[in-house]
């Protein structure tokens, strides 16, 4: 073919230029000439040249010839293996129709090998049908000389029949007549293909149009088609009024869960966008104004310029009331076995299952789980005792088709006993029972409910016949219907002795009052005092009027004994009474609840709230004082244990008194009752206590002055003896001594007599230390501490605050206590330091000897006989003062005096 010929074919070729360039060739080749001799005339040799020349020339030629065969043979190779195996069928026809030539792939087509087909007219392949236009097509070809196309419907040599497009062209043959060559491709199945899209879009548009749902396209979420079934379901007479609308049209505004219906319409069709699909309901509204439900299924049409989608419309609306119609139905049922507390159970005959809903379940239980189960699960949990009756009675429904209506017992899995009411029926089909239906109450409240009432009725004969009662029900004119009661035997009457004869305020004129208001309606409770063979008899009564039964009941117990006991408690009460509200003391009764249970006149006197203010309130409201104070406290909790306690001295802030307080355990009974809380006024006894021992302490205090001042003045006449007369003795003999001449006894006597005046001196300063009375105490301590060898004791001195005199007796018993105090650690301590500290502030004087000695141990040790503390505690105690001690072994001694400076 044309197309397949390689492109210098159709280029034309310059003859003469090709014989120039093979001569050039030839001439530029070593030739080989045959010598002619030189004898020859150069016109031969000239002749012998160019014969050779034209030799070679052929020779070349030849050689050309046989690449350019060469050539053309691999040319023709190829272009057979491209015309045979090419995948299109071609073919050459002849000018009469006949088949010239034609490749592998349209013999397959005809079905023939090539050997068969060469020279059989195309045409016979042709079905008749066609025929008059392939001889048309041919036709065209080979006068038109373009190129022509046409589809026919051909049959192949085994009968099939196939559709091929031809594609042809006219060619001319060597001998100049023309030729046709064809391209033949196989269509029949994009033939068959469109066929059945056309079909299947036949059928579409039949089912789109005949459908009785509502059949819809749209694009773009608006619709662009729509059935006849569409606009009967909306109501309309013609597409134009649907067409173009958006997808929620014919909507209200917002659809029934509140969501906007345009909104909503965007949404579904986003999703049936990206899933391919969509479902959903959808509520509409017809051009009557009539609200409709519809079903609608989105599916999408793939388009390459938009999207397309296919609705289907169903309407539901039938259906939606229907299924709202079992529902609530449903709902009824379920809020009818609710209410009754019934469960649902069936029996499979032919399985021999039960299926129970969960209450069922409960009922006998068991835990949920799934169902059917073994009809053996039922049989377990009844009761052992009723197994049988329940078989019998399930039995005799089966075979009588009589309904089971029973009640038995079942025996939970946790051991317990429920009692329950089965009530059901058999079901048949053709004759035969095919499953029991039923239902079952639990009713084990309800026979627990008359246990408890017949055990009731039970009671109540026995309290009648045993106990002091009377029981009576009485008619509305007030007649007796019963009456009866061991509490008749106390007035001398016998059960039912008053029936049938005289009414209540008959029989009982006192209680005349109580019996009109009892049969009026009201609810009466009296006390009715009588006599019977002179004795009193007390009935408390309770009565109330029966509005249903039309009758009133008067219940009366015997109370006498309880009147004696509570008149005689409560004479004992006043008596009570009027000894805790003439008590001096405050008297406050506490209950186990620390509640409070008596209050006397007194306690209302002092704290100014009264008993019937008083009377139930906790502890913590009543006596906030008590309650606060964390010693008083505690001796509540004490006493409410059982133990007695006692507090001397209380005194509250808010209270102008002191008490002493005593917490007394209540016991009735062998139980502890409560507390008794007993407080008296000790106010003016302290008082002259404390009077009395002021003027004792005075008394001490001035014979302790008279004491020291004797002591004091004896001191000084010693003092003045000593330096007056021995003290003047001892110098004259010195200064006789003086005036001998120089010995070694006379120095020995000098020095002994020195000795002894610096002693006589030392103790006369000790006995009275003039400095202290002529300087006051600052420099008399100063001059103590100087008189001490700093090498025996080092002291530390501080003082303050003494710049203004004290009381002599005072200063004196200082300065005494700190030298007694300084002997001491000299003495005792074996100290190597002492401090000691006298200072005056905020009207006290404070005194603090502290060393660091050996000390000593102050357990055990009475200060009165200490090391020479007997005489410091003395003259501290006599001055209001105070004496401290505080040591041990190996950490020294300390010892702190304190006096009160007026």
């Amino acid at each position: 073919m044309n197309e397949l010929e390689p492109e210098a074919y159709h280029q034309p070729i310059d003859v003469h230029a090709a014989l120039r360039d093979l001569r050039a060739q030839a001439e530029r080749r070593q030739l080989v000439t045959h010598s002619l001799g030189p004898d020859a005339p150069p016109e031969v040799q000239r002749l012998v040249q160019d014969l050779q020349t034209h030799q070679m020339e052929l020779e070349m030629q030849y050689e050309e010839l046989l690449l350019a065969q060469a050539e053309a043979e691999a040319s023709r190779a190829q272009y057979m293996d491209l015309y045979d195996f090419a995948p299109v069928g071609y073919c050459t026809l002849a000018p009469d129709g006949t088949l010239a030539q034609l490749n592998l792939q349209a013999c397959q087509l005809l079905g023939l090998l090539r050997q068969q087909l060469l020279g059989r007219r195309l045409a016979l392949f042709v079905t008749l049908a066609y025929r008059h236009q392939f001889a048309e097509f041919v036709e065209r070809i080979r006068q038109r000389q373009e190129r022509q196309v046409l589809a026919v419907e051909m049959r192949r040599h085994d009968g099939q029949v196939l559709y091929v497009r031809l594609e042809g062209v006219a060619v001319s043959a060597a001998e100049g007549t023309p030729l046709c060559r064809l391209a033949l491709i196989d269509i029949t199945e994009q033939r068959r293909a469109r066929r059945e899209l056309e079909l299947s879009e036949r059928r579409f548009r039949i089912l789109f149009d005949q459908s009785q749902d509502g059949m819809l396209l749209l694009r773009d979420n608006r619709f662009v088609d729509c059935n006849p079934a569409t606009l009967r379901l909306l109501g309309l007479t013609d597409k134009s009024q649907l067409l173009g609308q958006h997808a929620s049209a014919f909507s209200p505004e917002r659809q029934p869960d509140g969501r906007l219906s345009f909104t909503l319409a965007q949404q579904y069709w986003e999703q049936a966008v990206r899933q391919g699909h969509c479902r959903f309901e959808w509520c509409r509204h017809r051009t009557d104004g009539k609200e409709f439900w519809e079903d609608i299924l989105l599916t999408a049409i793939p388009e390459t310029d938009g999207h397309v989608m296919h609705a289907s419309w169903r309407d539901i609306t039938a259906e939606k009331e229907t299924t709202r119609r079992v529902r609530e139905s449903e709902e009824r049922l379920q809020m009818a076995l609710a209410a009754s507390e019934a469960g649902v159970w069936t029996i499979e005959y032919a399985t021999n299952e039960i299926t129970w809903n969960q209450r069922a379940r409960s009922i006998c239980g068991l835990p949920e789980a799934p169902s059917p189960a073994p009809l053996q699960l039922l049989q377990e949990i009844i009761h052992p005792d009723d197994r049988a009756l329940v078989a019998t009675c399930l039995g005799r429904a089966a075979a009588e088709e009589a309904p089971l209506d029973l009640e038995h017992r079942l025996l939970w899995p946790d051991g317990s006993t429920r009692y329950v009411s089965a009530f059901g029926k058999v079901l048949r089909e053709q004759g035969q029972p095919v499953r029991f239906v039923g239902l079952m109450r639990d009713i084990t409240l309800r026979r627990e409910a008359e246990e408890e009432l017949g055990y009731k009725n039970r009671l109540l004969s026995h309290i009648l016949q045993n106990l002091p009662v009377i029981l009576s029900q009485l008619t509305t004119e007030g007649h007796f219907l019963s009456v009866e009661g061991e509490g008749l035997r106390r007035i001398g009457l016998q059960n039912n002795e008053l029936v049938g004869g005289p009414t209540l305020a008959q029989a009982f004129p006192s209680l005349a009052e109580s019996a009109r208001r009892l049969l009026a309606g009201q609810t009466v409770t009296f006390l009715d005092r009588t006599e019977y063979e002179g004795k009193p008899v007390v009935f408390l009564n309770y009565g109330f009027f029966d509005a249903q039964r039309q009758q009133a009941v008067l219940f009366a117990i015997d109370v006498t004994e309880s009147e004696e006991r509570r008149e005689k408690l409560r004479a004992e009460k006043e008596f009570t009474k009027s000894l805790l509200d003439n008590t001096i003391d405050c008297v406050i009764a506490l209950d186990t609840d620390l509640r409070v249970t008596a209050w006397n006149n007194k306690v209302a006197a002092v704290l100014g709230r009264p008993e019937a203010e008083m009377l139930g309130l906790p502890f913590e409201e009543a006596l906030p004082g008590i309650a606060q104070d964390p010693t008083t406290k505690r001796l509540v909790y004490q006493a409410l244990a059982g133990e007695p306690a006692a507090h001397a001295n209380w005194a509250e802030h808010h209270l102008p008194m002191i008490m002493d307080l005593n917490f007394i355990p209540l016991n009735q009974q062998g139980v502890w009752a409560g507390v008794l809380i007993l407080a008296r006024d000790v106010t003016e006894r302290n008082a002259l206590q404390a009077e009395a021992t002021r003027l004792k302490l005075r008394q001490q205090q001035e014979v302790l002055s008279a004491i020291l001042t004797t002591q004091e003045e004896e001191r000084r006449r010693i003092s003045e003896s000593l330096h007056n007369g021995v003290g003047q003795l001892l110098y004259a003999t010195r200064l006789n001594l003086d005036n001998l001449p120089p010995s070694e006894q006379t120095r020995t006597s000098q020095h002994l007599l020195s000795e002894a005046i610096r002693a006589t001196r030392d103790i006369s300063f000790e006995l009275t230390p003039s400095i202290l009375e002529d300087f006051g105490l600052e420099l008399a301590l100063r001059e103590l501490v100087k008189r001490i060898p700093a090498q025996s004791l080092t002291v530390d001195l501080n003082l303050s605050g003494l710049h203004h005199p004290l009381p002599r007796s005072l200063e004196t018993t200082i300065y005494r206590s700190v030298q007694e105090l300084l002997n001491n650690v000299m003495k005792h301590a074996g100290a190597q330091e002492v401090f000691v500290q006298v200072a005056r502030e905020d009207g006290q004087v404070y005194v603090s000897v502290e060393d660091d000695g050996r000390g000593f141990e102050t357990e055990g040790l009475d200060p009165a006989t200490g090391i020479g503390l007997a005489g410091i505690r003395t003259r501290v105690g006599l001055l209001g003062g105070t004496f401290a001690v505080q040591s041990r072994p190996g950490q020294g001694a300390s010892i702190t005096l304190t006096f009160p400076v007026s």
